[in-house]
């Protein structure tokens, strides 16, 4: 029975019926992009829900987020410790499409591939977190210490869409959150940046961004991005 289920999941994907792109664009501060390229011709992959908005503010919440150029990349330019604000509206969607579960919860993640920093910053990164600065970090500094309990999501959603947690309890309905981030305080740093939303079978608590989906962390359901999209940035130094 489970082989005939499995089969039939690998058909549908090969048909591209279980693929998580979507037809409509949704609004985004221009320089936000897709994390990966839709599978099909003419739509657009932004998870495996369906994004409706996306944008980034200045710390005070109002003026949107505008590229420069810095080292001849479009970035958002950056100030270590500045905070600054994620405005998303989102519709969870079944997944795979047509037949499978609704999430329930979801946790947040925002991966910072570093493709530039000074020896200074790597080295002091490496005497914090034990690894090398460049390259992917699966969760921004920021989101450790303190920063471990910002990883529930629920707890980002807007007054206008309070009681939309668990998500499963209302279908097809908009989901507004507004996520605020303290840029880590490594300046003289650049990244290609993902921010993520990930389904969950509970809120987010024990071990926060870094063990989400792992062993002794909070159990995600399904091994795809309910939303994901990428930026560039440049932290000035």
């Amino acid at each position: 029975m489970k082989v005939s289920i499995v089969c039939q999941l690998v058909c549908l994907s090969v048909l591209g019926l279980v693929s998580a792109d979507q037809r409509s664009s949704p609004k985004v501060t221009p320089g936000i992009t897709e994390c990966r390229p839709a599978r099909r011709r003419g739509q657009e992959n932004w998870g495996s829900s369906e994004l409706k908005e996306a944008r980034i503010y200045l710390q005070d919440g109002s003026t949107e987020m505008e590229q420069t150029e810095v080292d001849g990349r479009k970035v958002f330019n950056l100030i270590k410790g500045n905070k600054y604000f994620f405005k998303i509206k989102f519709n969870p969607e079944r997944f795979p499409k047509g037949f499978g579960a609704l999430p329930k919860y979801f946790g947040i993640k925002i991966t910072e591939n570093y493709i530039k920093a000074s020896s200074g910053e790597q080295q002091i990164f490496e005497s914090l977190f034990g690894v090398p600065l460049l390259g992917v970090q699966e969760c921004s500094p920021s989101m450790f210490g303190a920063g471990l309990k910002d990883a529930d999501g629920c707890q980002w959603i807007t007054e206008s869409s309070k009681n939309s947690c668990p998500m499963n309890n209302n279908e097809d309905v908009d989901i507004e959150m507004e996520f605020p981030f303290v840029v880590p305080n490594f300046p003289n740093t650049a990244t290609n940046t993902s921010f993520r939303l990930i389904p969950t079978e509970t809120t987010v608590d024990n071990g926060g961004c870094p063990l989400l989906g792992k062993p002794g962390g909070t159990v995600t359901t399904i091994d795809t991005d309910m939303i994901c999209f990428s930026y560039a940035t440049a932290v000035a130094p």
